[in-house]
């Protein structure tokens, strides 16, 4: 059994040299553009830094869809949500208990929020290519972007592939805190002999936000690829995802 690390440094230009910024940390934000066009706070746009730009567009996109099931509580309920998790992206990743939390018996607001997070998820994987040319096609890091990249905990997930490189199985392998997940070696390689796949990805998302490797990821990286080799499976990458930013290790050369 190994054990996954975050390296909490910051990422720097590291990231933007390793991994194009798609400005899609949240899952939602850019997806959200298309179903509330009629939001316009242009006028303030010169007197807000960006990040308050982001913030005052969050909250008025987020008041907005609330406003279809609570539009009484929608300003409210939005300013919690948003004190209490940060962004939109963290919270379509949360589960429905820590919604409730915050949420009480707003039923139909946790409903809301919980579908339309599928629903997104749903149009990220729809778009992901049949065949999958490279590790790092730009709808595949935009998918992953979407589902890790505003988890709160580090979480492993392995892409299952057959010959033709065509997606057999996309499966998580473990959480854990913030800051280390452990997962099996073995037990990867044993659902890819139960799937018959001829090649995995490896995907981990570190939430400190930086998307360098640390040691106990490249040990993690080396021992796969050794029982991969013995199983005449390659192991064609393993990404790393930090919010909108990401990582390959295939791009810096350690496979």
């Amino acid at each position: 059994m190994l054990s996954l690390a975050s390296n909490h440094r910051a990422g720097g230009a590291y990231g933007k040299v390793h991994g194009r910024n798609y400005r899609s940390q949240s899952l939602f934000r850019n997806a959200v553009r298309d179903f509330f066009s009629g939001i316009d706070n242009s006028g303030d746009r010169n007197l807000l830094s960006s990040a308050q730009v982001e913030s005052e567009r969050d909250r008025s996109v987020l008041a907005q869809l609330i406003a279809s099931v609570a539009p009484d509580k929608a300003i409210t309920l939005s300013a919690a949500l948003l004190d209490e998790f940060g962004s939109i992206g963290r919270i379509l990743s949360e589960s429905e208990e820590a919604l409730r939390r915050i949420l009480g018996s707003q039923d139909a607001v946790i409903n809301l929020l919980m579908a339309t997070e599928k629903l997104l998820m749903a149009q990220l994987r729809s778009e992901l290519p049949k065949k999958l040319v490279s590790a790092t096609d730009e709808r595949l890091i935009r998918y992953l972007q979407g589902s890790m990249g505003s988890l709160a905990v580090e979480t492993m997930r392995v892409l299952f592939l057959d010959n033709g490189n065509r997606l057999l199985s996309d499966q998580e392998f473990g959480n854990g805190t913030p800051g280390k997940i452990i997962v099996q070696p073995r037990s990867i390689l044993k659902r890819a002999l139960e799937l018959n796949a001829s090649a995995v990805i490896l995907i981990h998302n570190h939430p400190a936000g930086d998307v360098k490797p640390s040691q106990s990821d490249i040990k993690f990286t080396m021992s796969i690829r050794t029982l991969c080799r013995e199983l005449e499976i390659k192991l064609h990458d393993h990404i790393i995802i930090a919010g909108n930013n990401w990582s390959s290790f295939r791009k810096m050369k350690l496979l």
